[in-house]
């Protein structure tokens, strides 16, 4: 009976003690830390053609992936922001959109880096437009042209490195923003003239444009303040 009675206060013992054990782990751990950087983009508002309205865009969107944050003053060295992919949803009346939102080691970045590119096979579209009988997308454009309506897809992909005017500082505290402008209006244009989007004969050229585009006009700076103007 004793022998019984021991072992039974042995056990309560240890149950009592890992029951503490896991009240005080639950007490101590601790919460991951809050975001301190928001990636955000902008775009052109304006319609091409003036009054007459030639071309109109109602909808423009880019699947981008793999944002990440280069470390100033270090070679080869970054942090990732997020991983994707996301859809970059446009807002063509010039205001400014939070697209992802992230904690980033605080310090000082001088480059932003990602990809735009189609999804690969074995992925899941983010958004339904960017698959089709036809084959996958990297953009997707919507609109009218001369008050017809179109739809543009392209499968172009780009690598983008871009540099801030001014440096981010990233604190522990607070929160940053860097903002991506773009110009989707461009992409409709050669040599001072109007392209039809749902002209086939003019698909080589709007998606050269496109590339073209990517490369040389996106532009990425610091706007604390998310007013569309580099602080």
């Amino acid at each position: 009976m004793i022998k019984i009675k021991i072992k039974y206060l042995t056990l309560i013992t240890l149950f009592i003690f890992s029951s503490y054990l896991l009240h005080g782990c639950g007490e101590d751990s601790v919460a991951p830390p809050a975001d301190n950087v928001d990636f955000s983009s902008m775009s052109s508002g304006d319609t091409i053609g003036g009054d007459i309205g030639i071309l109109v865009l109602d909808t423009v969107k880019v699947l981008i992936k793999d944002i990440k944050l280069n470390v100033a003053n270090a070679n080869q060295d970054s942090t990732n922001f997020k991983v994707g992919p996301y859809v970059l949803y446009l807002n063509l009346v010039s205001s400014v959109n939070i697209v992802s939102t992230a904690y980033i080691p605080p310090g000082t970045y001088d480059k932003v880096k990602f990809d735009i590119h189609k999804l690969g096979d074995n992925e899941t579209p983010p958004d339904p437009d960017f698959l089709d009988a036809n084959g996958r997308y990297s953009v997707v454009v919507k609109g009218t042209y001369n008050g017809l309506p179109f739809i543009f897809k392209s499968n172009k992909s780009a690598h983008q490195k871009l540099t801030f005017p001014g440096n981010l500082q990233v604190s522990a505290s607070g929160k940053s923003n860097i903002t991506l402008q773009v110009k989707p209006y461009l992409w409709f244009i050669k040599n001072g003239v109007y392209l039809d989007p749902s002209d086939p004969a003019n698909e080589s050229d709007i998606d050269n444009n496109i590339k073209d585009n990517i490369n040389n006009n996106f532009k990425c700076f610091v706007d604390n303040d998310r007013n569309g103007i580099p602080d």
